[in-house]
């Protein structure tokens, strides 16, 4: 027993051809071995308080740290992949934003925890692969035991 096949075209299923010039780059754009990468354009305010969440998120050990590496320098990645015990959930309230130099935006914001606000700094500098969290610190004020002792030896 043997059937004959016939070759079918499907219309709805063929691939588009591809134009015969590649496209334009933009006129920014740089080198990185061979490859031809665009400029990253700026970070904006919104973008800076997303990346921050997710920071925190990994801070407070409910984001895998791996899934931030591409976004934070090797010394932050570092100090976000150390033991981190359970917490309580950090939440950000407010966020501001400045342009010190070209290729760098710092960022500061407060942040609530059980009912407290605390500080929290970051920095962020412009790469060839796109925009880097440098710096991430959350600033918490130390025990008023400690303050007292502080003041007791100045």
């Amino acid at each position: 027993m043997s059937e004959e096949h016939s070759v079918r075209t499907l219309v709805h299923t063929e691939v588009p051809r591809r134009a015969e010039r590649p496209p334009a780059m933009p006129r920014r754009e740089h080198r990185r071995g061979d490859a031809r990468l665009p400029v990253p354009r700026q970070l904006e305010a919104s973008e800076v308080h997303r990346v921050l969440n997710m920071l925190l998120e990994a801070y407070d050990g409910r984001r895998p740290v791996p899934q931030i590496r591409g976004l934070v320098g090797p010394e932050v990645f570092a100090g976000l992949s150390g033991p981190h015990r359970a917490g309580p959930r950090h939440r950000m309230r407010r966020v501001h934003v400045c342009t010190p130099v070209a290729g760098v935006i710092e960022a500061c914001a407060r942040v609530e925890v059980a009912g407290r606000s605390f500080a929290l700094a970051a920095r962020f500098t412009r790469t060839p692969a796109g925009w880097q969290c440098v710096r991430f610190a959350l600033l918490k004020p130390g025990r008023p035991d400690q303050q007292a002792r502080r003041q007791a030896a100045a």
